[in-house]
This record gives C-alpha cells, structure tokens and sequence, in this order.
C-alpha cells in the first residue's frame, strides 16, 4: 500500500472518496436547509466510518 493509498470502508469507500464527497457537496453552498444539514451530517458519519475502518485495519 502506497503512502497516497488508504483502506477502502465495508462498502468500498476510502477516507479519500468519502472526504472528496463532502467536498462536492458543501462547494459554493450558502444557504443550507435542515434536508442539506442532514445529508452533511450522513456524509461525515460516512466520513468517520472511513477513518475509523482505516485506524482499525492499520491496528
């Protein structure tokens, strides 16, 4: 595993992919509805889970 490379998540998803998610979908946003807020929130659990499954693999 390369020092770019990092361990993909149960469905596939790496920390790149799943911060590279939030990226997309907070650019340009100003205004935020609780419907946006909620998919935020549920693109950083996704998030949290990536980071967590990598400190898990690499324990």
């Amino acid at each position: 595993m390369s020092s770019t490379s990092q361990p993909p998540v149960s469905d596939g998803q790496t920390i790149a992919e799943a911060n590279e998610a939030i990226r997309r979908y907070v650019a340009g946003r100003t205004i935020w509805s609780q419907a946006d807020l909620a998919e935020l929130d549920r693109l950083r659990m996704d998030w949290k889970r990536a980071v967590q499954a990598g400190v898990t693999r690499a324990a």
